[in-house]
C-alpha cells in the first residue's frame, strides 16, 4: 500500500483490456513498432483478462487484491496444510512469519502471485491425498487453471513427477519409513490427467514447449533481473536462504523428528533453483515450511488461544492497514530512475512520432497506447535482434543516431543521469524539451 505500480503490470493490463474489448486471445504483437505483428504466445492471458476485468469492475484496489490477496491465500492454504500434519499453533505462527517474508520478495500485481497460491494448494492437496486418494482428482483442474495463468505450471508438474518417484521407491521398507507415498497407479493417473489438462489453453500443447523454452533460455535469463541469482547483500534474502538451510541441517543432524524425505527433497531442489534465479525464492520458502511443519518443539506449548486472540489480531491488522498510503493503482513515484515518468509520458501521449525509451518505462507507455521500441515482454523480442540493438544504444556501444534514424525515432525518453542522455544533450541533432524528476525528453530536430 506504500508502493506504486511499475513494470510488467502495465503491459499485462493493456493486453487484458484488449482481450476483453475484442473477446479474443491476443496472438500477435500490437504494442511495439519494432516487431509489430510478430506472433506472440500470451501464456499469461488468463491472469491478464482477470486483472483487466477486476480493475474495470472493482477499480484500482484490484491491484492490491491480486497481489496481497493471492499471497494471503497462499499463506492460508499453507497453514491448513501444516495444521493437517499436526503442527501446533505457535509453530504454525513461526512458519507463517517465514512464509510471509518469502512471499514479500515476490509481492507485486503480477501472475507470479496467483501461482504461489496454486503451488500452496497443490502441496495441500497432495498432503490430503495421503489420507484420502480422492483428493488427487482436484489436481487436473488446478493445473488447468495454473497453465492459463503463469508458466510456473511446469513446477506443478515437476512436483507430481517427484511424487511418482517416491511412489515407485516406496516398495522398499526403508524408504516407506521416511517418505510415505501415494499408490503408484493413482499418482500416475493424476499426473497424466494434470499434464493433459495443461493442454486446455488457447495455444494447445505448444504452450508446454514455449514455457520450457522461456524457463531455459540463457538470453532471457541474462536480461531479466528476477532470473538472476539472489543478491546476498540484501539481508532479507540472505536470511531466507541461509536460515532454512541451517535449520534443516541441524534438524536432520540432531533432532529425532521424522521429516518427510519427499518434502525435504523438494525444498532442496527449489533451493538450487533459487540460487540460479531469485524468482524461485517464494516457492522455496513455502516448500521449506511444508517440510519443517512435521517438526515439533520438545516441550508442549504453554500458550493457547483465548477469546482475546481474534480481537487482538483484528486490532493488529487494522493498525497495519489504517494510516497513510498511496492511492491504489498510482504509478511508482519518487524521483528514482525506476519510477514511472508520469509527466513526460503524458507529454508524449499528445505528440506524433516514435518514442525510444527504457525497457522499464516501455510497459507504462504501452498501457497509455504509445508504441514502443521494447518493453517487458522479453520473450517476444528474444531472437529478433531488437534487444541487442536496444542494449547497444543504451550502453553507447554503437552510434545512437544511426540506430534511431533507422527506426525513425523522433522522441527519446530516458534517465537524465545516464550515458545516453549525456550524449544526446551534446548532440546538435537533439534538444531536451522536458525534464521531470530523473526523466528527460529529447526531440530530434529534423523529424
Amino acid at each position: 500500500m506504500h508502493t506504486g505500480l511499475s513494470g510488467d503490470v502495465y503491459f499485462h493490463l493493456a493486453a487484458g483490456r484488449w482481450m476483453l474489448a475484442h473477446h479474443s486471445v491476443i496472438r500477435r504483437d500490437m504494442f511495439s513498432y519494432t516487431v509489430r505483428g510478430r506472433p506472440w504466445i500470451a501464456d499469461e492471458w488468463g491472469y491478464e483478462v482477470a486483472l483487466a476485468w477486476l480493475v474495470r469492475a472493482l477499480g484500482p484496489v484490484s491491484f492490491w487484491l491480486v497481489s496481497a490477496g493471492s499471497c494471503s491465500v497462499a499463506l492460508l492454504l499453507s497453514a491448513a496444510s501444516w495444521r493437517r500434519i499436526g503442527a501446533t499453533g505457535l509453530w504454525i505462527a513461526a512458519l507463517a512469519c517465514v512464509a510471509t517474508s518469502g512471499l514479500l520478495v515476490g509481492l507485486a500485481p503480477r501472475p507470479q502471485d496467483p501461482s504461489y497460491a496454486l503451488f500452496a494448494g497443490e502441496l495441500l492437496l497432495l498432503r490430503c491425498a495421503r489420507r484420502d486418494r480422492r483428493w488427487l482428482l482436484a489436481l487436473p483442474p488446478l493445473l488447468l487453471v495454473w497453465a492459463n495463468i503463469h508458466g510456473s505450471f511446469l513446477l506443478g508438474l515437476a512436483v507430481l513427477l517427484l511424487e511418482i518417484l517416491w511412489s515407485c521407491l516406496a516398495t522398499s521398507h526403508a524408504v516407506r519409513q521416511v517418505a510415505p507415498a501415494l499408490p503408484t497407479r493413482a499418482v500416475v493417473a493424476s499426473t497424466a490427467g494434470s499434464a493433459l489438462a495443461t493442454f486446455v489453453n488457447p495455444h494447445g500443447p505448444a504452450l508446454l514447449g514455449y514455457a520450457l523454452h522461456v524457463a531455459s533460455s540463457g538470453r532471457i535469463a541474462a536480461l531479466v533481473e528476477e532470473w538472476q541469482p539472489p543478491d546476498f547483500h540484501t539481508p532479507l534474502l540472505l536470511l531466507l536462504v541461509a536460515g532454512p538451510v541451517a535449520w534443516l541441517l541441524v534438524t536432520l543432524g540432531r533432532s529425532r523428528a521424522a521429516l518427510h524425505l519427499g518434502d525435504v527433497t523438494l525444498a532442496v531442489l527449489l533451493l538450487l533453483a533459487t540460487l540460479q534465479a531469485v524468482r524461485f525464492l517464494p516457492y522455496f520458502v513455502l516448500a521449506w515450511c511444508a517440510a519443517a511443519s512435521r517438526w515439533s518443539p520438545r516441550r508442549p506449548e504453554g500458550i493457547s488461544s483465548s477469546r482475546l486472540s481474534l480481537p487482538l489480531a483484528a486490532c493488529l491488522a487494522a493498525g497495519l492497514v489504517i494510516g497513510g498510503h498511496i492511492p491504489p493503482g498510482a504509478p511508482l513515484r519518487g524521483g528514482a530512475a525506476v519510477d514511472m515518468p508520469v509527466g513526460p509520458a503524458s507529454f508524449l501521449l499528445h505528440r506524433r512520432g516514435r518514442v525510444f525509451t527504457t525497457y522499464w518505462w516501455g510497459d507504462y507507455l504501452v498501457d497509455l497506447g504509445v508504441p514502443v521500441f521494447v518493453d517487458g515482454r522479453t520473450d517476444l523480442y528474444a531472437g529478433t535482434g531488437v534487444l541487442a540493438t536496444y542494449l547497444a544504444v543504451a550502453d553507447l556501444t554503437v552510434d545512437p543516431d544511426t540506430v534511431l534514424a533507422r527506426y525513425r525515432v523522433r522522441w527519446v525518453l530516458w534517465d537524465e543521469h545516464s550515458a545516453l542522455s549525456t550524449f544526446l544533450a551534446e548532440d546538435p541533432r537533439w534538444r531536451a524539451v522536458l525534464r521531470s524528476g530523473d526523466a528527460v525528453v529529447f526531440e530530434h530536430l529534423a523529424r
